[in-house]
């Protein structure tokens, strides 16, 4: 989890959303939010911070000192960006810009409940797939049809257990500026490219610099400090990503490496203080934790917040068709994980079908995940066809490399396995 952020880019977001509510609808159909939002970014100062207090600092000199440059930055970005049907762009993968929020949004569709937050998952989780399960009770319902009936008989079994009327009221929503900051950080989708360039440089320097540095430094807190003195460099598709980058390097790779070092010599030198992360951060923490709960649950350790959404959709599918088997299956798959020694978010595990039969997929995210598995075939084959018995090949993939590992069956009674 990272501590930086530009904390423009929710104040010019909602300004975006603030202007486009006076346009009629068949105009506001056809702005693309976060290109209207990278415009304005480009032509804007940028404000990171990797604290509590810096953003807030950050947040109020936005509002005091650059309200009415936003307001009109925004207005000439909506005349400036134009969705355009011939040109072909891609999106940016959602490997490199999705975040735990814009999944939580993604689980607040599918459990039918816009105000989900991260502590509620699990359970919400559970109440869905309850919801779902192919009864003749239930059958031909909606989910929110399905719901106002398991709330009802909620309702009905504590007022039969004598529960006072005290204890059933409405929940009162409190505002939470923090929550709605979160939220709003799910409705685009862009990357300033120099964080990751600004990072590397960090990282590099770190190396030489090291035993020259008075104290050590924090390397959100080195970023903030540099990119606040770069030009902001937004992108919102691939090619922009690949145009930008390369502008970047021509243009200010030595303006980088000098400020990097500049940052650094100047931060090890200041008085360290106690300082809180981003105040967005705590939301991340409780969605680890609502990770470790479902991992408990299902007895999964590859379950992840980047996996939790297609997890929770298939489970929810093979609930409404009827198909318990699943539960079993994520079992099986969980103690292979397990047995491999893996840790939770070093890899993701999934069944496929071919012709030729079932196929277990390993998607590695860490260079140690995959050379263990790479270099222990035999027990991998053997916790899986104890588990899978008709599985027809095991294929390793890995997020750094662009080809496959595969362990076919043949290769399984080669080593005696089968």
């Amino acid at each position: 989890m990272t501590s930086l952020k530009n904390a423009l880019e929710e104040i010019v977001v909602v300004e975006v959303q603030e202007q486009i509510k006076h346009l009629n609808q068949q105009a506001r159909e056809a702005i693309n939010l976060s290109e209207v939002t990278a415009f304005a970014l480009n032509r804007l100062p940028v404000l990171y911070a990797s604290t509590s207090r810096g953003w807030l600092q950050q947040r109020k000199r936005a509002h005091n000192d650059l309200k009415n440059q936003i307001v009109s930055t925004v207005q000439h970005a909506l005349l400036g960006v134009k969705r355009d049907s011939l040109r072909q762009v891609t999106k940016i993968a959602a490997s490199k810009i999705e975040t735990p929020a814009h999944v939580l949004t993604k689980l607040q569709r599918l459990f039918s409940k816009p105000s989900l937050i991260w502590q509620d998952v699990p359970q919400s989780f559970q109440e869905t797939l309850t919801l779902v399960t192919h009864t003749p009770e239930y059958a031909g319902l909606s989910v929110n049809d399905r719901r106002r009936i398991h709330e009802i008989k909620g309702y009905l079994h504590r007022k039969e257990n004598a529960h006072s009327h005290a204890d059933w009221h409405t929940n009162v929503e409190l505002p939470n500026p923090e929550l709605t900051s979160y939220i709003i950080s799910a409705s685009y989708f862009l990357i300033n490219v120099l964080e990751d360039l600004v990072k590397q440089e960090i990282q590099n320097q770190l190396v030489h610099m090291a035993n020259m540095l008075p104290r050590k430094v924090g390397i959100d807190d080195v970023a903030a400090y540099v990119l606040n003195r770069l030009p902001p460099m937004y992108a919102t598709t691939e090619q922009g990503v690949i145009w930008q980058t390369q502008k970047a390097k021509e243009e200010l790779s030595s303006q980088i490496e000098s400020t990097v070092i500049q940052s650094m010599m100047t931060l090890s030198k200041t008085p360290r203080r106690l300082a809180d992360p981003l105040p967005l951060l705590k939301f991340e923490e409780d969605c680890e934790q609502a990770m470790r709960e479902l991992r408990l649950i299902f007895q999964r350790d590859d379950i992840t917040w980047r996996n939790i959404a297609s997890l929770a959709e298939y489970a929810i599918a093979q609930e409404r068709q009827g198909m318990t088997y699943w539960r079993q299956h994520w079992r099986m798959l969980g103690q292979i994980y397990s047995e491999m020694y893996l840790k939770p978010g070093d890899a993701e595990l999934s069944l496929s079908n071919s012709s030729e039969g079932e196929i277990l997929i390993i998607r590695t995210h860490t260079k140690s995940a995959f050379g263990w598995l790479a270099d222990n075939p035999k027990n991998l084959g053997i916790s899986t066809l104890r588990l899978f018995p008709a599985v027809a090949a095991i294929e390793l993939y890995a997020s750094f490399l662009d080809f496959t590992v595969s362990y076919t069956r043949e290769e399984m009674a080669a080593d005696g396995i089968i």
